[in-house]
């Protein structure tokens, strides 16, 4: 994390590369940024599914983002999806709770086992495919990556033809913390109490090892910072930090919060 691109591309050149065990093997030699000018890249942008609904204040500030890297030339591209959204969900929220499960005790495991083979196979929601998740045995869990790498594909022929895909972080701006039970919680997007747990827009990167560079967007009509993310090809972590920097010229980059 960082307050400025610069910041973090430093982080990068510091941080990554072999541990020091696989030193002897390999070295990291990421590529150099697709392009060096906002009127030279290529920009997907994906700000709307029904799976990941976004508050209209949220919404209005992201749109008015992309309506100045327009301005300054870039080629955008606002209909193309590179993957069928309700798989690349699926199968993200399978897979991250599969991990999550590793360490759960056992009775646990067992009553996820047990709901999961009472799901009716239409069942496609969060909360479902989260149990399934919980639930994967060895062979379940082979067969949902096979998935992501399928999905890893597409993004790849994706990234050939766009440099980097613009997408929201979360539904909505910042909100106050609610103690209570998660199974209680919930957030407000556009007036209507949604689900907690807002993981869509987050699994985009996470399933196919896509880097993402979130970066400020502007202010909410609440006052509150909202940010946008940028995702780029895989290994290319690179292009969406430059992206970032290219960005900053535009939008005016971070604002440190009143008293700070």
């Amino acid at each position: 994390m960082g307050r400025s691109a610069a910041d973090l591309a430093l982080g990068l050149d510091v941080l990554a590369g072999p541990d020091e065990s696989e030193r002897v093997g390999w070295r990291l030699a990421l590529p150099p940024p697709r392009a060096h000018r906002l009127a030279d890249a290529r920009v997907g942008v994906w700000l709307d599914d029904a799976l990941g609904p976004i508050d209209g204040e949220v919404r209005d500030v992201l749109q008015n983002a992309i309506d100045a890297i327009a301005k300054a030339g870039a080629q955008i591209d606002e209909t193309t999806r590179p993957v069928d959204a309700a798989l690349q969900h699926r199968t993200y929220i399978q897979l991250l709770n599969g991990v999550m499960s590793a360490g759960f005790p056992p009775e646990i495991i067992a009553g996820a086992e047990a709901a999961a083979t009472a799901l009716p196979a239409s069942d496609d929601s969060f909360t479902a495919n989260a149990v399934r998740g919980l639930a994967l045995r060895h062979r379940e869990w082979a067969v949902v990556n096979e998935h992501r790498t399928r999905l890893r594909a597409q993004w790849a022929g994706f990234f050939r033809e766009i440099d980097v895909m613009l997408c929201p972080i979360m539904p909505t701006a910042a909100f106050p913390h609610d103690h209570r039970d998660f199974t209680q919680r919930t957030i407000t997007i556009n007036g209507k109490a949604e689900p907690y747990f807002q993981l869509f827009w987050a699994g985009h990167a996470v399933n196919a090892y896509l880097p993402a560079t979130v970066a400020p967007a502007g202010r909410a009509r609440s006052g509150l910072p909202v940010g946008i993310q940028i995702l780029g090809p895989y290994l290319e972590d690179r292009t969406p930090i430059a992206f970032a920097a290219q960005l900053a010229d535009v939008l005016g980059g971070f604002i440190p919060p009143p008293g700070y």
